[in-house]
């Protein structure tokens, strides 16, 4: 590689551009794309959350949810009571999504195990949208019927 002098104002240009674009290639233009979760991915995330982490949990929720209960005073509810009822997911799938006014309805097949047995069971979760971006889970309607399903 060979290199040419050039004069000093011609020295102190190049020097200007070389700052200028390394400034510019570190400090982007226009905000970094934060991408919010979508609510199937809201639910996928409660789902490997829900009951171990319950003050991760918590953050996922609309006041309604917890029945106007603060995320603390859910999680120190919440928590005895799931411990003692040993609750763990042992599949879930979400299998349908659907935009319901301005709410997300979004269906899971689920399966837990509980201290009382195993239990399939259908999870409808309603999320609305959180005034910070992405969306929160407002309510969970469970469904034991069997009726619906293939033996």
């Amino acid at each position: 590689m060979s290199y040419r002098m050039i004069d000093g104002r011609s020295k102190f240009l190049w020097m200007e551009l070389v700052v200028l674009i390394s400034v510019f290639l570190s400090i982007p233009a226009w905000p970094q794309d934060i991408s919010l979760p979508t609510p199937r991915e809201t639910v996928e995330k409660w789902l490997q959350v829900y009951p171990s982490n319950l003050e991760q949990a918590a953050e996922m929720t609309t006041a309604g949810f917890r029945e106007g209960a603060s995320k603390g005073e859910w999680v120190a509810i919440r928590g005895p009571f799931l411990n003692n009822l040993g609750m763990k997911y042992v599949r879930a799938k979400v299998v349908h999504e659907e935009v319901v006014g301005k709410e997300m309805h979004v269906m899971v097949h689920a399966h837990i195990i509980t201290s009382m047995g195993d239990h399939p069971q259908d999870e409808l979760y309603i999320l609305v949208s959180n005034p910070d971006g992405g969306w929160l889970i407002d309510q969970v309607e469970v469904y034991t019927e069997t009726f619906n399903r293939l033996p």
